[in-house]
């Protein structure tokens, strides 16, 4: 019995330890596709992976990230790879780009950054339960409204008239338009709401509403979620031609090129940042259609002096100290 014990008790042991080296060699390591028309040294794609090192992962050694970047003619194409190669969580960053991986694939968990109403745009059924592959951050959050209303009134003290720029559809899914009522009631402002954004509409719809005489006599206007590229150039052109400060929704916007004044909204490096955290969420074992829309936790402020120079109105410099970018 002596002989033969110790003999049994490293063979067991050998036996384990061989076992246990042998499951770590076979461990699978995470893949990570993105897909977008950033190159992966960019900002949003720097951001995502700094939120993943701040989750315990490096490249290389405990995941794997397969970057494919195109002109959005190819996401089709580079999404149906990315399926192919059998990613176990694709990130993308752009509406685009989301609508190309759902099209490849209902299974794979998908995590974006939204920059408007994913509810609106058919990305997920809910926020607080997103039902299909998708999950993500938000680029909104239902006290927005008030703050753009706040910020006009700080930048143009004397603003009493101001128009609102909103879609009818947009504002059903997430209504912003509670929060300006309230606050304009509170600051004494009279809102004059024009819908936009009817997707019906021949182009031109907007155009031909922005030259009534009720908007040309506006103090200010703002420009709700829901309104696209086209209107937002429209509204743009509509505030430079008859001298209206306005603040836009989107923060990614070309002020410059537009010629809009202010933008207020989502940082979308912080939502890169975060979404990062539901990749670590999947990859424990959450599923995206369970998993809530994350709404944004931090904001940025674009102030474009050229337009403000050419509309003829002067930033107040604490508008000016709280900006995060300052076009010149």
């Amino acid at each position: 019995m002596k002989t033969w014990f110790p003999a049994f008790l490293i063979a067991v042991m050998l036996t384990l330890t061989q076992g246990v080296t042998g499951a770590q060699q076979t461990a699978k390591v995470p893949r990570i596709g993105y897909l977008g028309v950033n190159d992966p040294s960019s900002s949003l794609f720097d951001s995502f992976r700094q939120g993943l090192r701040e989750c315990g992962y490096l490249e290389g050694q405990n995941i794997i990230i397969e970057p494919r970047i195109g002109e959005e003619s190819q996401f089709r194409e580079l999404a149906a790879d990315l399926v192919r190669v059998k990613m176990d969580v694709i990130f993308v960053a752009q509406p685009a780009a989301i609508r190309a991986a759902m099209s490849a694939t209902t299974t794979i968990p998908i995590v974006t950054i939204f920059p408007a109403d994913p509810v609106l745009n058919g990305f997920v059924a809910s926020l607080e339960r997103p039902g299909g592959n998708v999950t993500g951050v938000s680029g909104l959050s239902l006290g927005l409204g008030g703050k753009w209303l706040e910020l006009i009134k700080e930048t143009i003290p004397s603003a009493k008239r101001v128009v609102v720029f909103w879609n009818r559809r947009a504002e059903e899914t997430f209504p912003l338009w509670r929060s300006v009522d309230s606050t304009a009631r509170a600051l004494g402002v009279t809102i004059q709401w024009s819908e936009g954004g009817n997707r019906g509409a021949p182009y031109g719809f907007l155009y031909n509403r922005l030259r009534s005489a009720a908007l040309t006599q506006a103090d200010a206007f703002i420009v709700l979620s829901g309104l696209g590229g086209t209107d937002m150039e429209e509204i743009a052109e509509f505030g430079i031609r008859n001298h209206i400060p306005g603040i836009f929704w989107r923060t990614d916007l070309d002020l410059e090129q537009m010629g809009g004044l202010m933008a207020y909204g989502a940082n979308r490096a912080e939502q890169s940042r975060r979404a990062a955290y539901l990749v670590d969420k999947i990859l424990k074992g959450a599923k995206p259609a369970e998993l809530p829309v994350e709404l944004p936790k931090k904001f940025e402020l674009v102030v474009n002096l050229k337009t403000a120079k050419e509309i003829g109105i002067t930033v107040p410099s604490r508008v000016l100290a709280w900006a995060d970018k300052v076009i010149k």
